[in-house]
């Protein structure tokens, strides 16, 4: 801990992006069989498996190299000047950069789908709606959100970038256990195919310790990144609001 336990926090603020994916796949339950039991069932068992291997390669990145490491297979790769062809074969595969593309293709598509939905329910223009009449998935929202990604290519700091996506994240889930709670009094006979577990009468632990937890990672952020952080939010409130009002209200 070169650091101490402050650059822990930080880290863990950080690294928080590579588990954006997990969140992501509870987007897909509409496209899934039986989403109600495969769902749950395949995010508790691909966190705990993932958790296991990252913690493993943690330990075994700072047990060979210093705290001051840059990705480990990178460095690794770049440092053995007599690795076999096998060897090099098996970096060229397992690059981060690929794991990147794996997460960044995973966003895209669950982002396209947060896009359809808003768009079905007149949150933002009903055009990103539209479904394509033979694959039946949502081309427009697809392109329309691949296009405006592209314009994060143009920031070189992906630690900033990194930083600002955890920040909505952060944000986003303390949204979400709040509205677990005050579901729970509000709607307690609510029919619910998920329950979560762990609660004292009808006041739910896990979510509660999911709020705390998260704006605890929010202060670990720097505040450049909580400044981009708060204006995306605050511009995406507000441009909600205006297409509700100017729009919306025009066409009823």
């Amino acid at each position: 801990m070169p650091l101490g336990s402050s650059g822990i926090f930080h880290a863990a603020a950080l690294i928080f992006f590579s588990y954006l994916g997990f969140e992501e796949i509870v987007k897909l339950s509409e496209e899934t069989k039986n989403p109600e039991r495969n769902i749950p069932l395949g995010l508790v068992l691909a966190v705990s498996t993932s958790i296991v291997l990252y913690v493993l390669v943690a330990f075994s990145a700072v047990s060979i190299l210093d705290g001051e490491i840059e990705p480990i297979l990178g460095s690794f790769c770049r440092s053995s000047f007599s690795l076999s062809w096998s060897e090099r074969l098996c970096c060229s595969i397992c690059d981060s950069s690929l794991a990147t593309a794996n997460t960044v293709l995973l966003m895209l598509l669950a982002a396209s789908r947060i896009a359809y939905g808003m768009a079905n329910s007149s949150s933002i223009p009903e055009v990103l709606g539209k479904v394509h009449s033979k694959t039946r998935t949502p081309w427009v929202a697809i392109l329309f959100i691949a296009i405006l990604s592209t314009g994060f290519i143009l920031l070189a700091n992906i630690g900033y970038l990194a930083g600002v996506t955890n920040f909505t994240v952060f944000f986003t889930f303390i949204v979400i256990n709040a509205a677990v709670i005050m579901l729970r009094s509000k709607k307690a006979d609510l029919q619910r195919p998920f329950r979560v577990p762990i609660a004292i009468g009808r006041f739910p632990v896990l979510p509660t310790l999911g709020i705390i937890l998260n704006i605890f990672m929010l202060t670990q952020l720097s505040f450049q990144v909580l400044t981009a952080g708060l204006l995306l939010t605050l511009s995406g409130i507000l441009a909600h609001f205006l297409y509700e009002k100017v729009v919306i209200h025009r066409v009823g």
